[in-house]
């Protein structure tokens, strides 16, 4: 039997952009659920979202009328014990179907593996779908979730924004209920500028002709087309190219029902100011679109989408030239006031500017930082130029902060203290550095591209960490209001790139020792490193596993612990590899017995050790040799990068360990014997794990 149509619109007073995103993503998954529930299944394929900043519609094509019937069978006894030699009930099948509800002569023999035994059996008969929609339209709303929420009526239905109208089809049936204190039916509404407000809307496969009769384009993608045609179409108009460097597209998208793309102009004796405080100006906040010469320079225009009447563009399109003639002389006067100001003068207030309250000032943080420099570029081995250059930057790094233009444009920061250090004659290797202190500014955002940004980029990110952990201000489940988490991955992403080669440890223990000397009131214990090292490794765990990683065979990695994040992240993915080697069994076996007999000998680290003198039997001569001989050769190879050899190396010792337990009695009556014994297997197990636990990695899922 053919199906219907099915149509959902949730009508809302206007989403924020990110919440209709949101929406767009959850609507498909959310309405297959709530079908599912009801036993109607709906494929993926079946279901298309559109989201508008007033509507979410979730349309579904060739939806079933009638809900599938449903069996269930639930087996009892053997058909043997539920029923004598002449075929009548035994006491096991009474109580049996009493239990269930049905009659005796409604059990059913059915075989099972290979046997007969009595089910009884319950069958449902599918319910007209028609009648299932109310429920899974209330169902729908409850189940979509947002970071912020509203309660409006007494409903006690949260949303992003309040619900003003619903309308349900099925086919051209329109299903009536209530929910969110309202009644559904089939009118909704036009643009709320442009239309003449209500619109009836006879059937789903009508809905969108319907809307767009009433100004309003419901298919997301739809608008972007049409927005970048526009865009497109007139940039050409004025000889140049849009840009969109803040990706604000994304965010005007779900601000227009119905767009239309206009052009504005400011004054050409503005292009004087940086073309990316102009930028800034143009989409902080206003959402423009700036025109880019084809040599890249600015041009004094810009383009933005409205969402009005194009017959009062002229009148609209000279609001937002004056919106934006503003913000540009506001640029300008910051931007001149800090230049009669400069960059040093900047870098002297610092100490007036509290950076927390527990941490001390922006003045004091500078110190941190050019300290924390010199340390990590000696680990990296820096040049002396370079250091010279990120020592220079980390004294003006926070300079700008107390600008004129960085109050007025925070998302300026970094970016134009490096202009006005320019502009000062400093060396264009450290304004660079001071442009790129803050990166990653974003998951999987643009890193540094010099060393001495690099270096400085880790140690803004390392002083950030360790400060937050020394005053206890921690994330919590989704909040990370200092950005804490992109700034492990940041400090990971920048080692990688660089291939900058140092120890977690002894960097975090500098930044902590540094507080402590400038008398910051912060938690002064020596373990608080390792729970930042914790810290760090987790979340670069997190990214690797993101990218495909078993988390299994990052865990066993990390049980070597290797806290050089390059190095940590190039023996899990020989670890992952070598899983298909088929010495990988032999390091497991050798790992495996070893580990398994050590746990025997009690936690206490240090507390046996080996005495050769002790050693009765070739087996035990001969497995501490080659333990020793290994953990030389595992250092040098895993210190040179050969992550391959030293995995080969260590599945290498299997032989002695067989040899050790097939000849010797590990547990002996003598405990002397014994526990030199079970020192030199836990010797062994410790060396191994040099490379990884090769228990945790073969747990991992294979290929």
């Amino acid at each position: 039997m053919a199906g219907r149509d099915f149509l959902l619109e949730i009508g809302v007073e206007e989403l924020p952009a990110a919440a209709a995103a949101s929406a767009l993503s959850q609507a498909g998954p959310v309405a297959r659920e709530a079908f599912g529930v009801q036993r109607v299944k709906v494929e993926e394929e079946q279901v298309v979202v559109w989201v508008t900043p007033r509507r979410i519609a979730i349309f579904i094509e060739d939806l079933p009328e009638v809900q599938p019937s449903e069996e269930i069978a639930e087996r009892g006894p053997a058909a043997a014990a539920a029923f004598d030699s002449e075929g009548n009930p035994t006491r096991a099948a009474e109580g049996f179907a009493r239990a269930k509800g049905v009659e005796i002569n409604e059990l059913e023999v059915r075989e099972h593996q290979g046997k007969e035994f009595v089910f009884a059996v319950h069958r449902r008969e599918g319910q007209p779908v028609a009648g299932l929609i109310p429920d899974i339209c209330r169902r729908i709303l409850r189940s979509f979730s947002f970071p912020k929420t509203m309660r409006w009526d007494s409903s006690g239905l949260r949303f992003s924004r309040p619900v003003r109208w619903l309308v349900t089809k099925f086919g051209e049936q329109t299903i009536e209920y209530e929910a969110a204190g309202m009644a559904a039916g089939d009118v909704s509404r036009g643009h709320r500028f442009l239309s003449v407000g209500e619109v009836r809307i006879d059937s789903p496969a009508s809905y969108r002709k319907a809307m767009a009769s009433a100004c309003v384009l419901v298919d997301q993608e739809e608008r972007r087309r049409l927005i970048e045609e526009g865009l497109a179409a007139r940039a050409q108009e004025r000889g140049a190219a849009f840009s969109d460097p803040a990706g604000e597209l994304e965010e005007v998208l779900y601000l227009v029902e119905y767009p239309s793309v206009q052009a504005g102009s400011f004054g050409e004796e503005h292009l004087r100011l940086p073309d990316r405080v102009l930028v800034t100006a143009m989409q902080s906040h206003q959402r423009y679109f700036p025109l880019v010469a084809d040599d890249g320079s600015l041009v004094n225009g810009f383009l933005y989408v409205m969402n009005g009447d194009p017959e009062h563009a002229e009148s609209i399109t000279t609001g937002n030239e004056r919106i934006l003639a503003g913000r540009i002389e506001d640029a300008e006067f910051s931007f001149d006031k800090d230049l009669e100001e400069g960059i040093d003068s900047m870098a002297s207030r610092l100490a007036n500017v509290v950076y927390h309250q527990k941490l001390g000032t922006l003045a004091d943080k500078t110190e941190r930082l050019k300290a924390l420099v010199e340390s990590l570029a000696r680990m990296v081995g820096l040049g002396s130029e370079e250091l010279h250059a990120a020592r220079a930057a980390a004294g003006l790094a926070k300079a700008d902060l107390v600008s004129v233009m960085v109050q007025e444009f925070p998302d300026l920061e970094g970016y134009i203290g490096s202009v006005y250090a320019e502009m000062e004659g400093y060396p264009s290797d450290v304004c660079r550095a001071i442009s790129e202190q803050y990166m990653p500014t974003a998951a999987g955002g643009a890193l540094p591209e010099t060393g001495p940004g690099a270096v400085l980029a880790i140690c803004d990110k390392v002083d950030n960490i360790v400060g937050a952990f020394s005053v206890n201000e921690l994330p919590t489940g989704s909040r990370d209001p200092y950005g804490l988490r992109r700034a492990a991955v940041g400090i990971a992403a920048i080692a990688e790139k660089f291939s900058f080669d140092f120890d977690l440890a002894p960097l975090l223990t500098a930044g902590h020792t540094l507080y402590i000397e400038q008398k910051a009131d912060v938690d002064r214990r020596a373990a608080l490193v390792a729970d930042i090292t914790e810290f760090i490794l987790d979340r670069i765990q997190h990214r690797q596993v993101e990218q495909g990683m078993p988390v299994e065979v990052f865990e066993a990695a990390r049980a070597s612990g290797q806290e050089t994040t390059n190095r940590l992240v190039a023996l899990a993915e020989s670890l992952d590899a070598f899983r298909a080697d088929p010495a990988f069994e032999d390091l497991h076996t050798a790992f495996f017995r070893c580990s398994k007999i050590a746990a025997k000998a009690g936690k206490e680290d240090g507390a046996l050790t080996v005495d050769p003198d002790l050693f009765q039997e070739p087996a035990e001569q001969r497995l501490n040799d080659e333990i020793d001989a290994l953990g030389r050769k595992l250092e040098e190879l895993l210190e040179s990068g050969e992550y391959k050899a030293a995995l080969v190396a260590a599945a290498s010792i299997r032989p002695a360990v067989d040899d050790f337990f097939d000849e010797v009695m590990v547990m002996a009556e003598d405990q002397q014997l014994r526990d030199n014994r079970l020192a030199l297997v836990r010797k062994a197990a410790r060396t191994l794990l040099m490379v990884g636990d090769p228990m945790r990695a073969a747990a991992a899922p294979r290929d």
